[in-house]
């Protein structure tokens, strides 16, 4: 046999030799990378970047012996001629024996290894030595299902209270309606994590009327800032609208209405930028504020505010950060060896919680007091900071204690712009398409190899959950700082404004492998032209600006793409998400090297069908791509695709022919079943690594259940995620035993987390789902299954969490079967019944012993439209928080009660004044809305007096309401009462009735009156709404406010303001005018003349002895 090691030419085993010593010679003296040693720096330089081109070099050469392999293959298949290939044989290369020399450069490779030699001389020169050791080798790793408990707050108490009171109290001797609270220190100190203290704090929710967080970051840009805030109050994306109409709608959203913003990390020093950004703010209530986070006390002074400098924690503080993090404790007590050590490497994070919380993780697998002696004495501690470089020598500690595989992890995520929004999985694509996932004794689970990677990451605060979006995470600004560092030449990121400079360096085109671009509305050739230069550049992410997590779609034409695309050969990962192009040019067919392709929420119809071509593609991303009709014919070419996202497809008809041979998958989202051979459920017979998430839809397509059998979703044991879709309204078209057999035959495996069954056609549900077998089922959805009539015991289901049952008209009875024989439902939170029009009874639990109560862990309960129920809810529902009912009629028609001594929020829509009589003991109700109850004309008085946490009250609809409450004594135990909202109630007359007087206690803040055409008095005593909204109430009589400022004949001393609609002009305020437009309004009874002020809504502010009228 041919010895192809003897045979190798010299120049190639030469480099085969030297290849093996550059990686070592990449784990060099660890402290050394990191010691600011500038000759070591470029030699490490030195030898990354050659790493990198001979990485390039092999990876071509395995792609053209791929190519020639595949065409033998073909050949093959036509010819009974065999070929004969060698990678390192002497023999002369010819049309069919072609060998190495063929494949590659001679040239090339005596370049890598004339640069090998000088790598080589250069570690002699430097005295380098090998450390091929990990530094986190002797590190005893904890079971990674255990992990320290929830962070905490520490030292911040003090700073969080007064934070409290400069947001709550209104500034003494200050007329100014807006008010800006900076909070400035250096980066790390926890200035974020003060802010969000009291943003989220129940005092501060219940005082502000609307509510945003910005984080703004190192780039200011007014329009973006606008349209985020205006789409947190509003609710409403305003795409493509440019700066002035962004402002006029949130100016309009914010008048009179008393809001808190916060903008987190800003860098502006520019005041017309800052002025600009706070026009439409001045026209919010009084006691509206803004709150900044900033480094830099020149941020502050633009904003004329005085600064709240945020210092760092006292030691004593971070020494229980320390602990708390490294340990699980707050101290050292239980762990006297460490608590020497433990203080001293307390005082090296000098205050900074970020270093301690990051110090804290790193050191919580270390057990011996002398490895936590190695961390104090490390000399990065005390390097320096250079210039511009703000990443700290205490996060660099953090990083040289990571394993050497998730260093590169975490090196390649400065990729991503500050603020970025992460998703683990497209993290995780990125990094296995760098090669940074070594899943040569796992390749099956590779995936999940990097997802353990990236947890890895989170435990030791490398990641944060993120605030926006609870799914995805962040890195913290010093971390991302990090990575540059670190990251070096080889990545570069901007937005378009910051590349003018950038397109002369000469380092884009030698070092830059990674690449990121925040975009604008639309790309143009010049926005792209230094990225031209990057010849050598690996992975590129286009990223789509916006704040909030929350991404605006960008244009880009197919010409500027193209051009951009057709530079870049040896890209191994293209990004190119929420963009509005329709066609993927055809030249990325010519990447070869390419192995993560994202064009996920693009308007693409189809890909090019060179992208077959593409044979070390493992990831294609096409989710949201709602045009998508199709996928290429040749699509089974692709056989290393390990991932392939085609969620939220809606016109993506059917699958690729054959997709089934595309073994190495070990991710498809979606299935969609076709007729044609080749596209049929059968497919998925050869896919056995299947894992996560997998959609069938179609499933009314699958004509032989035999397919469902062939299929094998019991032998993919790695899928957590189903969905099984049947088309919907199908009608008679549905074969209802041979769908019910079908779904005998889709029974996943007992590993199932969550399920999802759609529009089946069926009476009965599998057997399968008999709840004893999946007991690691969380979620379970039925949705739109018409014909189902009974239900298993699903409540022995014994870790289900989630329960929506959506649909199901046949279902008539719940009974005994639905509970099941012992502590049924013993873990669900959640449980929705949603148009179940025949579901007539809901028997209750019968067996068991008294402490096997159902729901006993119960939350949220929702009861939409199911029309025919009547009898109670289940007595029993003592963890119950949330309850809405809507569209019920004949629910709570019996006199038995149910206790719900939990209960915080109430809705009833569409229902009968009876439920109310049924709910007792809702001593801890917050929020309680009524909407369209049938023949409620009062409260009854057993009601009202349990209520005595309520806070909101909202009754909207009830069509025969005449009053509240009986008499005045009934609200004497409404002492937490904050808001009243009453609308479109006709016979709505007064709050009490008779000629009785209300007394509404202290706590009440606004109250809204809207569309209460009969309503003529409020009540007598108010004695501190903030806020007054009347509109549509033309009987409205005797609300007078003095205009001689507060005195005891005043009923509404605290009121701020007051916003009439078509009100007569002798319900408004008595009051003193000093302008003419005040005179237009006093003689006109009080409303300004529509021809003049064609508005809707006019505000009054009571201030001393005036009544201001603010248009």
């Amino acid at each position: 046999m041919h010895n192809e090691k003897e045979s190798a030419p010299p120049y190639l085993r030469s480099g085969r030799r030297c290849w093996s010593q550059s990686m070592r010679f990449g784990r060099c003296e660890r402290d050394e990378q990191l010691s600011g040693n500038p000759l070591v720096k470029l030699w490490l330089d030195d030898v990354r970047d050659l790493a990198y081109d001979m990485e390039d070099l092999l990876d071509e050469i395995a792609i053209k012996a791929a190519q020639i392999e595949s065409e033998r293959e073909s050949s093959a298949s036509r010819s009974p001629k065999k070929w004969k290939f060698s990678f390192f044989g002497p023999h002369k290369s010819s049309g069919s024996n072609p060998n190495l020399r063929s494949l590659v450069s001679e040239t090339k490779v005596e370049e890598i290894n004339g640069g090998l030699k000088a790598i080589v001389t250069g570690k002699a020169r430097l005295s380098l030595r090998e450390n091929v050791a990990d530094g986190s080798n002797y590190t005893n790793k904890r079971d990674p299902t255990t992990s320290l408990p929830e962070p905490r707050f520490f030292g911040g108490e003090k700073e969080e209270a007064e934070i409290l009171e400069l947001l709550i109290n209104e500034v003494e001797n200050s007329d100014a309606t807006l008010n800006i609270v900076p909070i400035v220190g250096m980066g790390g100190v926890g200035k974020t994590a003060l802010a969000r203290r009291p943003y989220n704090d129940a005092r501060v929710y219940s005082s502000f009327e609307k509510r945003a967080w910005v984080c703004v970051s190192d780039v200011f840009d007014a329009h973006d800032i606008t349209k985020t805030i205006l789409r947190s109050i509003s609710g409403l994306s305003r795409e493509g609208e440019d700066l002035n109409g962004l402002q006029v709608k949130l100016k309009d959203n914010l008048s009179g209405k008393k809001f808190l913003v916060v903008l987190d990390d800003i860098w502006n020093e520019k005041y017309e930028i800052w002025t600009v950004l706070l026009k439409p703010f001045e026209v919010g209530a009084k006691g509206s504020k803004i709150i900044i986070t900033t480094r830099n006390l020149d941020v502050v002074s633009i904003t004329r505010a005085s600064p709240y400098p945020l210092k760092e924690l006292s030691l004593d503080y971070c020494t229980s950060l320390l602990a708390f993090h490294a340990l699980g404790t707050t101290n050292f007590e239980s762990h006297s060896n460490f608590e020497i050590i433990g203080k001293k490497i307390a005082e090296r994070c000098k205050g900074l919680p970020l270093a301690a919380k990051m110090l804290g993780g790193a050191l919580r697998n270390k057990g011996n007091p002398n490895e936590w002696e190695d961390t104090l004495k490390n000399r990065i501690w005390d390097l320096p900071t250079e210039e511009n470089d703000e990443v700290l020598p205490v996060l660099k500690l953090s990083y040289a204690h990571l394993p050497s595989h998730l260093k590169r992890c975490i090196a390649y995520c400065a990729i991503f712009p500050k603020d970025y929004q992460i998703e683990r999985d497209e993290v995780v694509l990125l990094w296995m398409a760098e090669g940074f996932l070594d899943g040569r004794k796992i390749k099956e689970n590779i995936l999940r190899l990097g997802q353990n990677y990236f947890d890895e990451l989170v435990s030791r605060s490398f990641f944060q959950q993120s605030s926006v979006d609870g799914s995805k995470f962040v890195m913290h600004d010093l971390l991302n700082d990090l990575a540059r560092s670190i990251a070096g030449g080889t990545c570069f990121t901007s937005r378009e404004s910051q590349l003018v400079g950038d397109e002369d360096d000469a380092s884009l085109e030698e070092k830059t492998r990674y690449a990121s671009f925040i975009l604008s509305w639309y790309v143009t050739s010049q926005c792209t032209r230094a990225y031209h230069r990057m010849k050598l550049l690996r992975s590129l992410i286009l990223v789509p600006g916006g704040f909030g997590g929350v991404s605006s779609k960008f244009s880009i034409s197919n010409k500027v793409l193209h051009d951009l695309l057709k530079e870049l050969k040896y890209l191994r990962a293209l990004s190119v998400c929420h963009c509005r192009i329709v066609e993927v040019p055809n030249c990325v067919g010519d990447l070869k090297h390419l192995r993560y392709l994202n064009f996920s929420y693009t308007n693409i119809e189809t890909l090019p069908e060179s992208i077959v071509d593409l044979c070390k593609l493992q990831a294609l991303i096409l989710r949201g791509c709602q045009n998508l009709s199709k996928l290429p014919q040749g699509f089974t070419k692709l056989v290393g695709l390990r991932f392939l996202d085609i969620r939220d497809t809606q016109s993506l008809k059917e699958m690729p022919w054959g997709i089934g041979n595309l073994k190495n998958l070990t991710i498809l989202s979606k299935f969609v079943v076709g007729i044609e051979k080749g596209s049929q459920l059968k497919e998925l017979k050869n896919l056995p690594h299947l894992q996560g998430e997998l959609i069938i839809s179609n499933c009314e397509k699958v004509e032989k259940v035999r397919d469902a059998v062939d299929a094998d979703l019991f032998g993919k044991l790695s899928l957590t995620n189903l969905s099984l879709h049947w088309e919907e309204h199908l009608g008679n078209l549905q074969n209802h035993e041979h769908e019910a057999h079908l779904l005998d035959s889709l029974r996943p495996h007992t590993n199932l987390e969550n399920l999802t069954i759609s529009h089946y056609g069926g009476a009965r549900l599998p057997s399968w789902l008999d709840g004893s077998s999946y007991s690691k089922v969380v979620s379970l959805c039925l949705r739109g299954c018409t014909n189902v009539t009974s239900l298993p015991p699903l409540g022995q289901l014994a870790s289900l969490q989630e329960l929506s049952l959506e649909g199901l008209h046949a279902v008539r009875m719940i009974g005994s079967e639905f509970f099941g024989s012992k502590r049924p439902y013993s873990s669900l939170t959640t449980l929705k019944f949603e148009e179940m029009l025949a579901w007539k009874d809901w028997s209750n639990y019968a067996g068991g012993r008294e402490e096997e109560v159902p729901f006993s862990c119960l939350q949220h309960l929702v009861v939409r439209s199911c029309p025919s129920l009547v009898g109670t809810l289940p007595r029993q529902l003592d963890h119950l928080i949330k309850l809405e009912i809507h569209s019920c009629p004949h629910l709570h028609n019996s006199a038995r009660a149910v206790r719900l001594p939990s209960l915080r929020e109430l809705y009833l829509e569409n229902c009968s004044k009876e439920i109310l009589k049924s709910l007792v003991n809702l001593t801890s109700l917050t929020i309680l809305r009524i909407e369209n109850l049938s023949e409620l004309v009062c409260f009854d008085v057993g009601f009202v007096s349990c209520l005595v946490k309520l806070k909101q009250l909202h009754i909207g609809g009830c069509d025969k309401l005449n009053y509240l409450w009986r008499d005045g004594n009934e609200t004497r135990n409404l002492t937490c009462l904050q808001r009243v909202i009453i609308e479109r109630c006709p016979q709505f007359t007064s709050f009490v009735g008779g000629e009785g007087e209300v007394e509404l206690l202290c706590n009440l803040e606004r109250m809204e009156l809207r569309d209460c055409a009969s309503l003529e008095k409020l009540p007598g005593k108010m004695h501190a709404p903030r806020h007054l909204s009347i509109e549509n109430c033309p009987k409205i009589v005797g609300l007078t406010i003095p205009s001689d400022g507060p005195s005891d004949n005043n009923p509404m001393p605290q009121l701020e303001s007051l916003e009439p609609t078509t009100m007569p002009s002798r319900a408004l305020p008595s009051h003193r005018v000093d302008d003419k437009r005040d005179s237009s309004i006093r003689d006109r009874g009080g409303l300004p003349s529509p021809s003049h002020h064609p508005l809707e809504t006019y505000s009054f502010a009571l201030s001393e002895d005036k009544v201001y009228c603010q248009l």
